[in-house]
């Protein structure tokens, strides 16, 4: 009697269609991780943000004429202090 009179078929025990539904969630896990990384790599870089001083973020304000050159001099010294 050969393998096909046992009735499993192609599949054997099952284990067939236990790895067909194993590599279905594996490219559907890989398919979300690379997403995820996809997403992430396109948001701009937050650490430059967080590593400007006051005095910078002072500096880029007066140079965009957002506030006068008094009010520029007097915060200054605030933040020296």
């Amino acid at each position: 009697m050969g393998y096909g009179s046992y009735g499993y078929g192609m599949m054997g025990y099952g284990w067939g269609w236990l790895m067909m539904i194993g590599m279905c969630i594996l490219v559907v896990l890989g398919i979300i991780a690379l997403i995820r990384y996809l997403r992430q790599s396109a948001r701009p870089d937050d650490s430059q943000a967080a590593s400007k001083t006051a005095l910078d973020i002072l500096n880029e304000i007066y140079a965009k004429g957002e506030i006068s050159d008094e009010e520029y001099q007097r915060k200054k010294s605030e933040i020296k202090k």
